[in-house]
């Protein structure tokens, strides 16, 4: 088995502008475990362990199923946690733009993935950039100024995750690419 995403690569620019951002934010939250910026990517779907096996024909199904979206622009607007200020679990950076593309391409690779009994997603996608993660809720300081910066999407990456002890590390199984209809 191993521990699988599917997820769109972030560019090395808006990488930067985010790890700036987690660099200002380390300071003022030391309970919050940071993605490191080589690390982050904006995650479509969450498939978990699956058999290796999988593999090849998921990238199949990923290749047809991501076609026929176009490639999407999206560009990182202001911060936030999830599910709440109260209990904060996991900071993000917002997305504007072409998000009900994405959301609507989530919806699909959640279906697809399901057809090969992987768990259908409980909440709605909500576009977005995980930046750090608390494992106990606390008090959380976002009161930094994030550049605004923009990027266009061509792909989608199907990716096996390992965990280690210095953190995440990520392995690109297949590449996708988005497709251009409606662009």
């Amino acid at each position: 088995m191993i521990r699988t995403f599917i997820a769109l690569p972030i560019s090395d620019d808006l990488k930067n502008v985010l790890g700036e951002a987690i660099t200002a934010l380390r300071n003022r939250n030391s309970s919050v475990k940071w993605v490191r910026a080589e690390n982050i990517h904006l995650t479509i779907k969450f498939l978990g362990d699956i058999a290796e096996d999988l593999v090849k024909p998921i990238s199949i199904e990923l290749d047809r199923t991501v076609e026929q979206y176009k490639e999407v622009d999206l560009r990182v607007s202001g911060l936030g946690v999830f599910p709440g200020m109260r209990r904060p679990r996991v900071v993000w950076a917002g997305l504007e733009g072409d998000t009900q593309d994405l959301v609507n391409m989530a919806l699909s690779v959640d279906e697809m993935c399901a057809g090969f009994g992987i768990r259908r997603d409980k909440r709605p996608f909500s576009p977005h950039i995980t930046l750090g993660r608390l494992k106990i809720p606390s008090m959380v300081d976002l009161d930094i100024h994030l550049k605004e910066k923009g990027y266009r999407a061509k792909e989608v990456v199907f990716y096996r995750s390992e965990l280690l002890p210095q953190g995440a590390r990520y392995t690109i199984l297949h590449t996708s690419n988005l497709g251009h209809k409606g662009g």
